[in-house]
Formats: structure tokens, C-alpha cells, sequence
């Protein structure tokens, strides 16, 4: 298996493939808020996708298995969000779009490409946002070397309960190799 982070051109094709990835049920409670208990899919647009995939802040990462986009990780300059905005730190968000390739052990190499390509854009942290209730996102972040530094309560409401946004750093050592 050749696991890939690809800055892929801007395709129609493409467009509809992640806005199918933000609106499938079973993962959206686990990336997209929702703000009220009365939030119904789909969440996500067509125009929001179009809006996020071309964002002069965001760098997207289409993750690649033998080419074919399955997933997306995304690197976000000055997010609004950031507890910790230091001009030096990258955001985070990242999903694996393809049920097939969910749960298959291949976000630990995502998040070292991932590390690797935010020091090369000169990134001294990572700060991200996981939901409470998404425990095998956060298991891979801690082994990973993420630290929580903040809880924002009742952040998203999933599952029948509002659920926490729980918020993680990891400091970037420089690469010395």
C-alpha cells in the first residue's frame, strides 16, 4: 500500500467526492458541529465545499492510497478557533472520507506526513479539535504526542446529547535528519 498526502487539482469530481465524505452519516458526527439539537443532514453544501477546498488559508492534502483519494487532512493558517494563535501554529483537520479504509491503522502515517509537511512550511505547533465522544480520534492523537490543553463545552450536539470539543497541541521539534 503507497500512502500519499497529494495537493490534488480542483475537479468537479472531486468536489462531489468530499461533499459525499462531509454528509455521509456515519462520520459527520464525528467532524461536522452541529450548533442545535435539531440539525439534520446535509450539514454541508456544495458552496461550502467549494468555499473550504479554495480557502487562500487552507492547504488541502487529499490522502492518497495507490492514488485514490480516500481521506483529507488539512492545514489552516490563523484559524479563528485556535486557543493558542502564535503566527506559528497550523490547525489541523483531517478525515478519512472512504469507509473502507476507516479503522485500518493508517492514520498514524498520516499524522507523521502530516508533522512532516508543517515543518517544512516552517509550523512550530499543531492545534486541533476533537469531539468528546470520538475516542479513537483521540487515542491515535495522544499516541501521536498530542497534549490537551482545553475543553469547550457542549460544543456540538451528536448522538441524542451535546457533546464536548476537547483541544489538543503538539510542539514541532525541528527535524534534525
Amino acid at each position: 500500500m503507497n500512502l500519499q498526502l497529494k495537493n490534488l487539482p480542483l475537479s468537479e469530481e472531486l468536489i462531489q467526492t468530499v461533499l459525499r465524505w462531509e454528509n455521509d452519516p456515519a462520520i459527520s458526527p464525528f467532524i461536522t458541529p452541529h450548533y442545535d439539537e435539531e440539525s439534520e443532514l446535509p450539514l454541508v453544501t456544495e458552496g461550502d465545499v467549494r468555499e473550504s477546498l479554495s480557502n487562500p488559508d487552507k492547504r488541502n492534502y487529499f490522502i492518497c492510497v495507490d492514488d485514490k483519494p480516500v481521506g483529507i487532512a488539512s492545514i489552516i493558517r490563523d484559524f479563528p478557533a485556535l486557543l493558542k494563535n502564535d503566527g506559528k501554529t497550523a490547525w489541523l483537520g483531517i478525515f478519512i472520507g472512504e469507509p473502507e479504509w476507516r479503522s485500518k491503522g493508517i492514520g498514524k502515517t498520516v499524522m507523521a506526513l502530516y508533522e512532516e509537511e508543517c515543518r517544512k512550511l516552517g509550523y512550530q505547533r499543531i492545534e486541533l479539535g476533537v469531539f468528546s465522544h470520538n475516542a479513537g480520534a483521540i487515542s491515535l492523537y495522544e499516541k501521536s504526542g498530542f497534549a490537551q490543553i482545553g475543553v469547550i463545552p457542549h460544543f456540538t450536539y451528536s448522538q441524542g446529547e451535546w457533546r464536548d470539543d476537547i483541544r489538543m497541541e503538539k510542539i514541532l521539534l525541528p527535524d534534525l535528519g
